[in-house]
């Protein structure tokens, strides 16, 4: 086969086999089986040892299941061996790739079937998913090991300083007027029966771990966003959202309609995220369905 036949073939070859995508799902696969490690092992207490220090082996735990996820792609070249299907089908892409001899062209082409999903995942997607893979560890570690009883079984002053960060951005009914980020609304909940209202959640110690946690998913929120964007926007442009491409877009009516859209989908994402962050008392629901 000539050089000039190498960039149809392979573009051809690509349009039904996407490695991208299936790359992504023996690497989950992979985090998964971590996550349910930690999922039923975070937590564990040895005798002769006072919770906090308990709380510390858990966390060297939480370290070196964190380190194993970062070597997913290891573990992926070590289970299903470097000869898998999907290995071969990667070295055949990369092989026809590079016989291209203009340098210039192969660089074109192997951008274009990257941007198709045609290869593995770049090193910032890798590490991307693995990020995810952290986020999601770390939030059970923090709900199995460091929250026994409802309690949180270590409290540093920066922890406290939190707390009362918190605290005082966080508004309460029946007044609501100060228009602070976060909001505590039990009403409807299944706290309004265990508690006489917002105040007396927030003096137990449930409330302490509620804000907490809180304030983790504040700081996580938008790196979260950048990483599921950075995973998911060769996929969802798959999918068809690059008519929503301004390159792509003929037209004064295709313009206007695309805008329109473009304009939703940011409010719906931006609304949502907002409304999940500030509702304190929506996200212990969720926590209580892990630890109950």
């Amino acid at each position: 086969m000539n050089n000039k036949n190498h960039p149809q073939s392979v573009l051809n070859w690509m349009e039904s086999e996407r490695l991208y995508e299936e790359y992504l799902f023996f690497y989950i696969l992979i985090l998964v089986f971590w996550g349910a490690v930690g999922l039923f092992s975070f937590g564990f207490e040895l005798s002769g040892y006072s919770l906090q220090q308990n709380l510390l082996f858990n966390f060297i735990w939480f370290l070196l299941l964190a380190t194993a996820m970062a070597y997913t792609p290891f573990w992926y070249r070590l289970v299903f061996g470097t000869k898998a299907r999907l290995q071969r089908r990667t070295q055949e892409v990369q092989q026809q790739i590079e016989a291209i001899e203009d340098p210039i062209k192969r660089e074109a082409i192997k951008q274009h079937i990257a941007n198709d999903g045609g290869l593995a995942p770049r090193k910032l997607q890798k590490w991307s998913l693995i990020f995810l893979g952290w986020c999601a560890l770390f939030e059970l570690f923090f709900i199995s090991a460091w929250v026994k009883d409802l309690t949180l079984i270590w409290q540093p002053i920066w922890i406290q300083c939190i707390i009362e960060f918190m605290t005082a951005n966080l508004n309460l009914p029946p007044l609501n007027i100060d228009r602070k980020f976060f909001l505590l609304d039990l009403k409807g909940s299944i706290f309004a029966t265990q508690f006489a209202d917002e105040q007396a959640f927030l003096a137990s110690s449930l409330g302490d771990v509620a804000l907490v946690f809180q304030f983790w998913r504040t700081l996580s929120f938008f790196p979260i966003l950048a990483a599921l964007i950075i995973l998911l926007w060769k996929p969802i442009d798959w999918l068809g959202m690059t008519r929503l491409d301004p390159q792509y877009i003929n037209g004064v009516a295709k313009f206007i309609w695309c805008s329109v859209i473009s304009l939703f989908m940011f409010l719906m994402l931006v609304g949502g995220g907002y409304g999940l962050l500030r509702s304190i008392h929506f996200l212990m629901e969720m926590v209580l369905s892990k630890v109950m």
